[in-house]
């Protein structure tokens, strides 16, 4: 009977350890999506503001938002900013569509901020909804509020592309820790005797130990190249972000106008750098090169999330195991009748 009894915890084992796997892969999964969200969105927010700054400029030297010249070409632009944008919109502060190029606007939900409301000095707002993404970005009047936004239609590969390369890296490492944990709990249960009481207590302990260590090896794993992830993705985007900065500089400068002349060019890009999460400043180099300046309380912020929402599901995981094995030694101690045997010594064991 004890070795039916073994079996039955191994079958537990593989199933608990299953689980907690894939429970904390949803974790690691949540996280890094929320991470390839922000600086996807803030990367094309950031390009696309140079063609919103070309519509203001307009704006500002009188031309009207609903009759503004070569608006398919400004549109065009916007679409180049990312391979994954399958449409481009502006319309009027009082949601009337004034432009369209891509998708047909009639086949999309493009919701606005309700009677020509501002973000909230937000560079942008995004909303999900079916297949896609909505970047709302604002346009401003020549003396202050809203003259309409732009709404750039992004399609969800735009984000499911890189999360899904994390995640099948993430699934590998999950799936060798478990593998390894499990031969180790074997070994353990294998050594457990049938002599003495409370068998099936002690082989819950192993299998308690056995899935905290497994979500304890993997959190700790995840953590340490999450931090890196996020790094890289973070300097990446912010080097994008200036280079995009620097397209706009480099625009006015061929024109004829010295860089040094530009007015309150240095005004400009600390107002940027306001507007974006990501970094702290935008620098401007001697040779008119304009550099980024990466937010580390920024990358802070994802790892700490991942760290927190790490530590919560391995102390569930360890409550799990501890109420598990304080409910059958509970049982155990008010049940009578519930007897296991092992028939090769002939002793009987009583929980």
């Amino acid at each position: 009977m004890a070795r039916k009894i073994k079996v039955v915890f191994i079958l537990l084992l593989l199933v608990f350890l299953t689980a907690a796997m894939t429970g904390y892969q949803v974790v690691k999964e949540g996280s890094i999506r929320e991470l390839y969200e922000d600086v996807t969105f803030m990367r094309i927010a950031t390009e696309a503001r140079q063609y919103i700054s070309q519509i203001e400029y307009g704006i500002k030297n009188g031309r009207q938002l609903d009759n503004f010249f070569n608006m398919q070409e400004t549109l065009k632009g916007v679409q180049d900013c990312s391979s994954y944008m399958e449409g481009a919109y502006v319309v009027s502060a009082g949601a009337k569509l004034l432009y369209q190029r891509g998708i047909e606007a009639d086949s999309l939900n493009l919701d606005l901020p309700p009677d020509g409301q501002d973000l909230g000095g937000e560079l942008f707002t995004v909303r999900e909804e079916g297949p896609y993404f909505y970047l709302t970005s604002p346009i401003q009047k020549a003396g202050g509020g809203i003259e309409g936004y732009l709404i750039m239609c992004i399609g969800q590969n735009a984000v499911n592309n890189a999360v899904s390369e994390y995640n099948h890296q993430n699934k590998i490492q999950s799936l060798l820790i478990a593998v390894e944990i499990f031969g180790a709990a074997l070994l353990m249960i294998a050594r457990v005797k049938p002599e003495g009481k409370n068998l099936a207590l002690r082989l819950m302990l192993v299998l308690s130990l056995a899935v905290t260590t497994a979500a304890v090896v993997d959190a700790a794993m995840v953590c340490t190249r999450f931090y890196q992830i996020v790094d890289d993705a973070t300097t990446q985007t912010a080097n994008k972000m200036a280079q995009a900065l620097q397209s706009q500089v480099d625009s006015v400068v061929e024109k004829g106008v010295p860089a040094a002349r530009i007015y309150d060019l240095n005004g400009w890009l600390a107002q940027n750098s306001s507007e974006m999460d990501i970094v702290t400043s935008f620098n401007l180099e001697r040779n008119n090169k304009i550099t980024a300046n990466v937010d580390q309380e920024y990358i802070k912020g994802f790892l700490y999330r991942l760290l927190v929402r790490s530590a919560l599901f391995v102390f569930v995981t360890l409550l799990g195991g501890l109420v598990a094995c304080g409910s059958l030694l509970l049982l155990g101690r008010r049940t009578t009748g519930w007897k296991f045997y092992a028939r090769e010594k002939g002793i009987e064991y009583g929980l």
